[in-house]
């Protein structure tokens, strides 16, 4: 059995399972995660849960960590400076 948390990075969006990296993560708390495309900013919409590992498609990439306050507040400027570009 494997530990994975669902982190979605859009509203709508589709919803990514990563090992949770024996974090205890709830609902709704914003996660620093492992990508293809590098560290990503998410929200965690599935909370910690077991699965077996033949439901697990491989590679799973990792939670490296809990979105610190300063996480937040960088994100929150990208996407008010994606904004403004925009323009």
């Amino acid at each position: 059995m494997k530990n994975i948390v669902g982190v979605r990075f859009k509203k709508p969006g589709k919803i990514y399972f990563f090992d949770s990296n024996n974090f205890e993560i709830k609902k709704e708390t914003y996660v620093i995660v492992e990508t293809v495309n590098g560290y990503e900013y998410g929200e965690v919409v599935i909370a910690n849960r077991q699965l077996p590992e033949e439901k697990i498609v491989n590679p799973l990439k990792k939670v490296i960590r809990i979105a610190t306050n300063k996480d937040i507040k960088q994100y929150n400027e990208n996407k008010s400076k994606e904004k403004e570009e925009l323009k």
